[in-house]
This record gives C-alpha cells, sequence and structure tokens, in this order.
C-alpha cells in the first residue's frame, strides 16, 4: 500500500500527490485562534482543477463577466514560480465592494487569496479535490481576523459579506468552467497571462505513485 505524504492545516487534511511533497501547505499570517474562520464544501463540477485555476489566470475574465474597475493592471504584478503562479488584484467590484488581494494557484489546484476586503483583511483558500477523472469537488476555507474589541457577530458580519463577494464571482463562473476549451494557437497579447499558466501547467511534475494499487 502506498501511503500518500499527508499534513492536516487550516481545517483540512492536505495529500501531495507523490512520494515527497514539492512544496509546503502555505501558512497565514495569524494563528487561527484570534480568527473566525469557517469551512464549507461544494457539489462536485463536471471540470478538472487546473482548468477551474486557468479561468482564474485569465486576467481578461476579471473584467467581463466579473466587471471589476481596475486600480491597475494584474499583468504587471503576476508571479511564476516552480510550483506556484499568481497576481494582485486591487479593484473594485461593480461599483461595490474594494479588494485589494494576492492570488496565488499552488500546484495546480489549489487558490489561495489573502488581502483586503473595503479594507479589513480577511483570506479565502479553496483547494480542489479531484473525486474523479474530469471531475473536482472545492472546499472552501475563509476568514478574518478579530479586531480589537469586537466580539464574534461583528467579525461573522463581515465574513458574511465576503462570502456574498466571493460567492457572486464563483457564481459568474460557474456556468464557463464547463465550456472552456483551448486551442493551441488561438491566444492573443492579452491572453499573455493565461499563456504562462498554460505553459506553466505543461511542465508541472506529474506523478501517479500508487498507480500499482490501483484497479
Amino acid at each position: 500500500m502506498f501511503r500518500f505524504p499527508a499534513v492536516e492545516r487550516h481545517g483540512i487534511v492536505w495529500a501531495f500527490n507523490g512520494q515527497e511533497p514539492l512544496f509546503d501547505v502555505p501558512h497565514l499570517p495569524y494563528p487561527e485562534e484570534e480568527m473566525v474562520v469557517r469551512r464549507t464544501v461544494l457539489e462536485e463540477m463536471p471540470v478538472e482543477p487546473w482548468l477551474v485555476q486557468a479561468h482564474t489566470m485569465d486576467l481578461q475574465h476579471l473584467s467581463l463577466p466579473h466587471d471589476f474597475t481596475l486600480d491597475e493592471d494584474p499583468n504587471d504584478s503576476v508571479r511564476v514560480g516552480p510550483y506556484s503562479v499568481g497576481f494582485d488584484l486591487r479593484a473594485r467590484l461593480r461599483g461595490g465592494p474594494h479588494f485589494d488581494v494576492r492570488v496565488d494557484i499552488h500546484g495546480t489546484n489549489i487558490f489561495w487569496q489573502t488581502g483586503t476586503l473595503d479594507g479589513r483583511w480577511f483570506f479565502w483558500i479553496a483547494p480542489l479535490a479531484i473525486p474523479g477523472p474530469g471531475r473536482s469537488r472545492a472546499t472552501f476555507v475563509y476568514g478574518a481576523r478579530r479586531e480589537d474589541g469586537e466580539d464574534t457577530a461583528a467579525t461573522e458580519a463581515f465574513l458574511d459579506r465576503a462570502r456574498t463577494a466571493m460567492m457572486a464571482l464563483f457564481d459568474d463562473d460557474t456556468p464557463v468552467l464547463g465550456t472552456i476549451r483551448f486551442r493551441p494557437g488561438l491566444l492573443t497579447h492579452s491572453d499573455r497571462t493565461l499563456a504562462r499558466y498554460l505553459e506553466y501547467v505543461r511542465k508541472y511534475p506529474r506523478d501517479n505513485p500508487a498507480r500499482a494499487f490501483l484497479t
């Protein structure tokens, strides 16, 4: 029997698909006892995790279906490392809440966002499990730090606002995810960040250490 390297963090058991983890599960800047944290699991989606993250890295969609008003071009902040890609988003959503966040994709299936919503810090983590070929299931872990003198109810009220804002983005994306198809040679200059992500995925290490135990 093969035992996947695993660790429990942020209320989730993380298993790495390989003999040894290539990267550690990121840490949050505050201990959990200083935060109010929520967790929820969504139903399966008929799309693979890397494709969901490709939609995140298609930065044109920030101004199109999401209708963000950008403070600056997120393409100018793109980061590409060996095992993560990401960008900074400073923008207002449809004349409403203002995001100043760092967005990172770790591996090819972990969405990791930290920063502020209308000036208040929060985090939103969405690792995507693979329940079967061509499918994914998201777990949302999100939370905020209690401000000095604030009771839990006030922090919960802020998290309600944060969840509403983030789920509005998710609801925009859901109808699109099952229809995405990429064809080589059709990307334009406006797709340059998406192209960098797709190249990152092509080069990403692949492994199936449990293949001998699968039937």
